[in-house]
């Protein structure tokens, strides 16, 4: 029965259970020959008249009240399969989401989204991981359902949405003894500087911002991701150049302040990141519009 068109099999039961050719095209709303045509194509399939007409209307032969339970039961899983619907619901479901997040995602976003996803969905859960040259793979293989991220070209079947943007700001030690609210471009080459060297980490964007611009910088440390940074800068003459809404958060784990730099900088925007595989999915649906409209201070 593989080869055969599935709706034929409707076709075949409305005129075992009407008996009329007649009655099956109008509940069908097909016309009286495309019926015909249709059982014509049964029949040459099952190599059996099928139904036979008689004064009571079209009976059944033998071999199609045999074959009427297994008709049946593929026209059943016919409907229940277009009426499939995919749902997600929030407050019940169990799912694992991969997210790879960059290290200023990760700063950023993961802790208002673990506060939220504990509040309005608490059995989901994250598998975070770094994000990699190998990324954009993995969301369209589906190992990774969503990225956060800075921006970049978009390619076919790929997505992306603003989730933030943000100037740059510098961050130094409260209590630095020669840095006040503001810094002047001579300052700002003499002091010793920290970076990320992680290239998802968006210092790369400020590396290039600042060479385009002619500035030399000395630096103290590049670090490996943003773990040790407040505690560095807190403790030592540092400088760091970052995106304010970074430096907002350093400041909380950290007796830090914003210094106004001595240049503009192109703001710099963050993003998340999915793969057209992803885009109707209810629940990859449902989490990116939760990332969207976290409160991020």
């Amino acid at each position: 029965m593989s080869n055969i068109d599935l709706n034929l099999l409707l076709v075949f039961l409305q005129v075992y259970e009407t008996g009329s050719l007649s009655r099956a095209s109008h509940l069908l709303k097909l016309s009286q020959p495309g019926v015909s045509l249709a059982l014509k194509r049964l029949r040459d399939h099952f190599g059996d008249p099928l139904f036979i007409r008689t004064a009571r209307g079209m009976e059944p032969t033998v071999f199609a009240q045999a074959l009427l339970p297994s008709i049946q039961k593929s026209a059943e899983s016919l409907q229940a399969s277009l009426l499939f619907k995919l749902d997600f619901v929030a407050e019940e479901s169990r799912r694992v989401f991969h997210v790879s997040m960059s290290d200023f995602g990760q700063i950023l976003f993961l802790s208002p989204l673990l506060a939220k996803l504990s509040a309005v969905a608490p059995h989901v859960r994250l598998e975070v991981t770094s994000i990699t040259y190998d990324t954009e793979n993995q969301l369209s293989n589906g190992s990774v359902d969503l990225s956060l991220g800075f921006p970049h070209n978009v390619k076919d079947n790929f997505y992306q949405q603003l989730l933030i943007e943000s100037k740059f700001t510098g961050v130094v030690s409260k209590d630095h003894p020669e840095i006040g609210e503001e810094i002047d471009l001579p300052h700002y080459e003499r002091v010793r500087h920290l970076a990320i060297r992680n290239q998802t980490s968006g210092f790369y964007i400020v590396k290039k911002y600042i060479e385009d611009l002619g500035v030399k910088r000395k630096f103290a440390a590049k670090l490996p991701n943003y773990a040790s940074a407040a505690a560095i800068l807190a403790a030592t003459n540092c400088f760091m150049t970052t995106p304010m809404s970074v430096a907002d958060m350093l400041m909380k784990q950290g007796c830090l302040k914003k210094v106004r730099l001595p240049f503009e900088l192109p703001t710099i925007k963050f993003m998340q990141h999915w793969h057209a595989r992803q885009d109707a999915d209810p629940g990859n649906k449902w989490l990116r519009n939760l990332i969207s409209t976290l409160q991020i201070n």
